[in-house]
């Protein structure tokens, strides 16, 4: 109440302007006049160091605030205050580091006892039962969560209920939404192609999972051939040739008999999980369509593969096949010629 005097006031202020000189004074007034968030009331006195701020309270107590986080009146608020009353420095030395990216334990058994090998990943966090004819979909959802990228139930619906989920693969809506589902995480997730020259998907199949990388498959037609007998037997199947996207997250595989299973990740509540034995796999009714790193996997070194020789064995129907030695091996390739044989190597690096 006192202030509001024109008398007193001047009093008050002729003797600040004695003890503390004009120019403190007018810094000090200056101060106090701007506004400042809450987060820096009570502060008495500041260093400002290029990205952050040191402030001391009256207690003794000390921060340290990061500029970016504050206000441009905060900022000026502050730097008034440094020069005022500012902080001296002090030996010790602030440094950002990036946290360390741990990549995603996805597999949770990797054993070999006598000729047998089992590898299996963890399942999915959430299993899902696809809405309809939403196989691809679905399949995906499963393929990005063993690899750690969850996706949410608005995401999915979003691109589900955009189509006919009949029939949901004949609008083009449908299939952008899923390609637009791997490109929506950052970083995108890493995804690696089967070699356009491997002769055996499933040993390359079985690599990848070795790795941690669980595997997006698809049973392309006449799936009923490659369900368990037991299910097929309490629900016959009606769906004609039409394909099931599925996913791979473990095998079985014993060297000596050539033989062993796919564990498959499925869409179907009824029926979320299976395995498939190899010999029911082969004549094309699994397909292996690609794997994926789990997430924060470090790059892998690539091995640039140079072709040595390049050897004509024999025709084989409309095709050639040849013997190509590289840096990396020897394999066999059906190729319509020389030419193209190159072709599949070098386009593969």
């Amino acid at each position: 109440m006192f202030l509001t005097c024109p008398c007193l006031f001047g009093l008050v202020q002729f003797n600040m302007k004695r003890f503390l000189g004009l120019p403190a004074l007018l810094t000090l007034l200056a101060i106090n006049a701007q506004a400042v968030s809450s987060r820096l009331e009570g502060v008495v006195r500041a260093r400002i160091d290029k990205n952050y701020a040191v402030v001391f309270f009256p207690n003794g107590t000390r921060a340290m605030v990061p500029m970016a986080s504050l206000t441009e009146e905060d900022r000026t608020w502050l730097a008034n205050l440094s020069n005022e009353k500012p902080v001296a420095h002090g030996n010790s030395v602030v440094t950002v580091v990036s946290a360390p990216v741990t990549a995603k334990k996805t597999i949770v058994t990797s054993t070999i006892t006598g000729p047998l090998e089992t590898v299996r990943l963890c399942p999915p966090n959430v299993s899902r039962d696809q809405i309809g004819g939403t196989c691809m979909l679905y399949g995906r959802v499963h393929w990005l969560d063993i690899a750690g990228y969850y996706v949410d139930a608005p995401t999915i619906y979003k691109i589900s209920n955009v189509a006919n989920q009949e029939s949901p693969w004949k609008d083009p809506r449908y299939h952008q939404g899923i390609a637009g589902l791997l490109a929506s995480f950052t970083p995108a997730p890493v995804v690696h192609n089967v070699p356009a020259q491997e002769n055996n998907p499933f040993e390359w199949a079985r690599g990848e999972l070795r790795k941690g990388r669980p595997i997006l498959a698809a049973f392309p037609r006449e799936i009923w051939q490659a369900l368990p007998p037991g299910f097929i037997a309490a629900h016959p199947w009606g769906g004609g040739s039409v394909g099931h996207q599925i996913v791979v997250n473990g095998f079985t595989w014993n060297k000596e008999t050539q033989t062993g299973t796919f564990h498959i990740i499925n869409s179907w509540q009824e029926l979320p999980e299976f395995d498939l034995q190899t010999e029911a796999a082969k004549g094309g009714a699994l397909v292996i369509e690609q794997s994926m790193s789990p997430k924060g996997e470090a790059p892998e070194k690539t091995i640039v593969e140079i072709i040595k020789t390049i050897t004509f064995l024999r025709t084989v129907g409309k095709t050639n096949l040849y013997e190509v030695q590289t840096n990396l091996g020897t394999k066999k390739i059906a190729a319509v010629s020389e030419e193209a044989v190159r072709s599949l190597i070098e386009d593969a690096k």
